[in-house]
């Protein structure tokens, strides 16, 4: 099977959004498109409405059934056919919704890193080697760790720590003794024992001083080990980033040294002939940069620290510029928030060409080059398959709309106004409508309005709008009041997911993920919708969505939802922080994971792990419940009713089991 040629194109240039998000509304030409009844619809329609050539990065597409799929190799003839995967995994036994890892795009996201510093350094001809880190904490979770660790052998890749535990794991993870370790964050005596205790058994394990007071302890326990540290610096530049993480840069950032902290550093390791330890020069500007400009401006001043340092005596042998290296979440290219307006090729050259250009013209030596860029190894490898369970339902029912004799004035008006309606007058109308809305609802509040004729004014309201939004997108330019109407007719759609445990950068911080359905790409979407969580929270929900033009848009394009036959949504880029961020609200516990590789059999891929979701036995453990022990009271709460009479024995028994049994369920809902 091979993709139709019509799919296979290149991403397109995405059209120039505007710099900054404005949020709100859509603009009428997606709406148009995607709605309106009538238009012929293409996969290709699809693959534009959803962007999936843009920030599929070559990754993603769709075949010729109107599935998307995934080319983790990036070769458009191997590829996995998405649809055909949720299928074959339901089959297995594995319930909705799953996290799904594709391994071989780890491995490639790790050859296109240091492919790109390998075409940066043969151009300006940099001496020092490119050595990528990866820092544990974007992604704890052990198979994904492993993966990094396997495919950065060749490439000696590091693996980056920022508390104990993961010290730990890297200690025990890395096993070539010339694949680096670097130690940020917060370090007690302890954690530094550990890192020196590595160093004594030959590892490179680079102790960042983040923090004045860490230079003292780690001196004292060096002494006390006899050990001769390897020491790095975090320096506080003025330099920020741009971006939801724009503080973790900047003179007053939680981490790094100021100028003076630094002098004051390098003359305390001068004084005890120390001076060949401090090894290690870093800085971060914070996470998900967009904007190019910002790390360019970061670089002039971090390369003018090591000009300082090597000038100073320090035998300085890494620059590690740090994260934010980030990654194209909405595909436009450019600087808002969810994007980038840069390549990985870019970024290297201009980390490469700007120490190249100072260590040339001050005759310096070329220093090792260190990234910690997590977010762009792990993001594009994981996804989130979820199954919607159900929709809401307009009140659009015209029984019964026909004026009555007992109806009030303000319902009359609604039936006027919907029987008048034209492209000339529909904004005023929409004006009216909104304000009869008003009316209606203090007249029911007062009293003066009963429940049916609440709902015929409502009815008649939503039939209004659904004209208004068919003017609409018949205009060039549309009214934003106009735009409004549609949006009044917004669905929503319930999908069997957890907002707060799988996608909590979305609740937290509004960050945009990509979603599209992964079938039905043949078909024209009909309806706008939100997608609803099964907590029972109102902010689980996802109503924004990606938009090139606005930042973001209130409502997502789906197909019709039929009762009875699944309708899967496919939510991207989801391999960087969601997982180890994710919380239980409502007790919904982690959920099925499945690794995925491509193969050379007939099918084009295999299973290579799957890991289970919590059950709900776990889940109540991690709040401190046993739960042998509620069985036990359930068990003599069960008894009581029988002794009473309320049930019988066998009732009882029945209740029993399957409270039991539950204990043993996946904490989302089954749908077979």
């Amino acid at each position: 099977m091979t993709h139709s040629n019509d799919y296979q194109e290149t991403p397109v240039e995405p059209t120039p959004p505007r710099t900054e998000p404005t949020g709100g509304r859509e603009s009428e030409s997606v709406y148009r498109s995607a709605t309106t009844p009538g238009i012929s619809w293409s996969i290709k329609d699809s693959l534009d409405l959803y962007h999936v050539l843009a920030w599929g990065e070559g990754y993603f597409c769709a075949n010729d059934k109107g599935n998307l799929t995934v080319s983790p190799s990036k070769d458009p003839n191997r590829f996995i056919d998405l649809k055909e995967l949720a299928d074959e995994i339901q089959a297995q036994g594995v319930s909705l919704p799953v996290l799904v890892r594709f391994s071989d795009i780890l491995r490639s996201r790790i050859e296109h890193l240091y492919g790109s510093f390998r075409n940066a350094t043969k151009e300006y001809g940099y001496r020092g080697r490119y050595v990528g880190i990866y820092p544990i904490k974007v992604n704890q979770q052990r198979q994904v760790v492993e993966e990094l660790v396997q495919f950065g052998r060749p490439y000696l890749m590091g693996l980056e720590a920022g508390s104990r535990p993961e010290l730990q794991i890297a200690l025990a993870m890395l096993e070539n003794l010339e694949s680096p370790i670097v130690c940020n964050g917060y370090k007690d005596r302890e954690f530094i024992r550990l890192a020196l205790m590595g160093v004594k058994m030959g590892r490179k394990i680079h102790i960042v001083v983040e923090k004045p007071q860490e230079l003292s302890l780690l001196l004292e326990i060096s002494k006390e080990m006899q050990t001769k540290p390897l020491i790095g610096v975090r320096i506080k530049p003025e330099a920020t980033g741009q971006g939801k993480w724009i503080s973790s840069g900047g003179p007053f950032s939680k981490f790094g040294l100021s100028a003076t902290e630094v002098l004051d550093m390098v003359r305390v390791l001068g004084d005890l002939d120390m001076l060949d330890c401090l090894q290690l020069l870093h800085f971060h500007l914070g996470s998900q940069i967009s904007n190019i400009r910002r790390f360019k401006n970061g670089l002039a001043e971090l390369a003018r620290y090591y000009v300082e340092l090597r000038t100073l005596g320090c035998n300085v042998e890494y620059v590690d510029v740090g994260g934010g290296l980030g990654v194209d979440y909405d595909g436009s290219s450019s600087t808002n928030d969810s994007s980038v307006n840069y390549s990985i090729q870019e970024y290297a050259d201009d980390v490469v060409g700007y120490l190249h250009a100072v260590c040339e013209k001050k005759n310096l030596p070329h220093p090792n080059i260190i990234t910690e860029s997590g977010r762009a190894l792990t993001a594009h490898h994981a996804m989130l398959l979820v199954n919607v369970l159900e929709t809401s339902t307009l009140p659009i029912d015209e029984n019964g709309l026909a004026v009555e004799e007992n109806d009030v004035l303000e319902i009359r008006e609604l039936a006027e106004m919907l029987n008048n309606l034209n492209n000339r007058n529909a904004r005023a109308i929409w004006h009216d409508t909104m304000q009869v809305r008003e009316d209606l609802q203090k007249m029911f509040v007062l009293g003066s309005l009963d429940l049916a004729k609440r709902s015929k004014g409502e009815r008649m309201i939503y039939h209004i709008a659904i004209k208004i939004g068919s003017l609409a997108r018949d205009m060039n330019n549309p009214p934003p009041e106009l735009l409004e109407a549609q949006e009044y007719l917004i669905n929503r759609y319930y999908c069997n997911f957890s907002v707060f445990q799988s996608l909590p950068d979305h609740w937290a911080i509004d960050q945009l993920f990509p979603i599209a359905p992964i079938h039905r790409l043949n078909e024209r979407p009909g309806n706008l919708a939100t997608l609803q969580d099964i907590t029972c929270d109102s902010d689980g929900h996802i109503d924004r969505f990606i938009d090139w033009e606005r930042g973001w848009k209130p409502a997502l394009e789906l197909h019709s939802f039929k009762k009875g036959e699944p309708y899967i949504l496919g939510i991207f880029l989801t391999g960087a922080y969601q997982e180890i961020l994710g919380d239980l609200h409502n007790l919904f516990g982690d959920t099925n994971v499945v690794h995925v590789s491509q193969s050379d059999d007939e099918r084009g891929w295999s299973f290579c792990q799957v890991v289970s979701g919590q059950l709900v036995r776990d889940v109540l453990r991690h709040v401190s419940y046993d739960p042998e022990e509620l069985v036990q009271k359930v068990d003599k709460l069960t008894r009581k009713a029988i002794s009473e009479g309320r049930v019988s024995k066998e009732q009882g028994r029945l209740y029993l089991r399957d409270y039991v049994a539950a204990l043993n369920d996946y904490t989302y809902l089954e749908t077979t």
